[in-house]
């Protein structure tokens, strides 16, 4: 929480996090379906309660956040884009929590909903059309513009990397926004200024939101 605190704090537009299932059904936010990398706990996320994952340290005795917390703290002050980790492993009746929680906190305007799994998309199309919705791609499609338009998405988020001029045009054509992640670095914002995407993510947006604007 620590983090989307600051984030907000530095004047950033939105703040974006990843949402998985734990074993009682409660949507917590942590990035890696696996606690290793980020908590000092071990095993599946998907594994342990919502209080058992509470118990975690995730770094510097913060606490793996329930996605309810930070919708509360987003809402008036940032937009929120929310990743459901439905790829690899998939978390049945995931989409149907989010849009309840989203509906009972009046969220549904102020948030976006992204995700790997392009037919979770689709299905969220069909449950909440007024939602703002996004595509994620690590690599480069012949047909972006296609890939949006199958999945009923708004934005196209593809790997900064796996961006060019062409693909921004096409998905503009489609009536259709670019977003790029993870602009971390000199090359990164480089080739943003060269191929103008509408918005992009950053682990560093102090720094490279300075960088954009020199």
């Amino acid at each position: 929480m620590r983090s989307f605190r600051s984030a907000i704090a530095a004047g950033c537009d939105l703040i974006e996090c990843d949402v998985h299932l734990s074993a009682d059904g409660r949507l917590v936010v942590i990035h890696d379906h696996t606690l290793e990398r980020t908590t000092n706990g071990s095993g599946l996320v998907r594994d342990y309660s919502a209080a058992e994952l509470r118990k975690l340290d995730a770094g510097d005795g913060e606490k793996i956040p329930l996605l309810q917390e930070v919708i509360e703290l987003a809402l008036g002050k940032v937009g929120l884009v929310i990743e459901i980790k439905q790829v690899p492993e998939v978390y049945p009746g995931l989409e149907e929590k989010l849009l309840n929680m989203l509906r009972q906190l009046g969220a549904v305007p102020e948030c976006a909903v992204v995700s790997f799994n392009h037919p979770s998309i689709h299905q969220i199309r069909k449950l909440e059309p007024g939602l703002q919705l996004g595509i994620l791609e690590g690599s480069r499609p012949i047909h972006p513009a296609t890939l949006l338009r199958e999945a009923g998405a708004d934005v196209y988020s593809p790997h900064w990397g796996a961006t060019d001029p062409q693909l921004v045009n096409e998905v503009h054509s489609a009536g259709g926004a670019v977003a790029v992640w993870p602009v971390d670095d000199e090359t990164a914002i480089a080739w943003c200024k060269f191929c103008k995407p509408d918005a992009l993510f950053s682990n560093r947006p102090r720094e490279v939101g300075a960088a954009l604007r020199a």
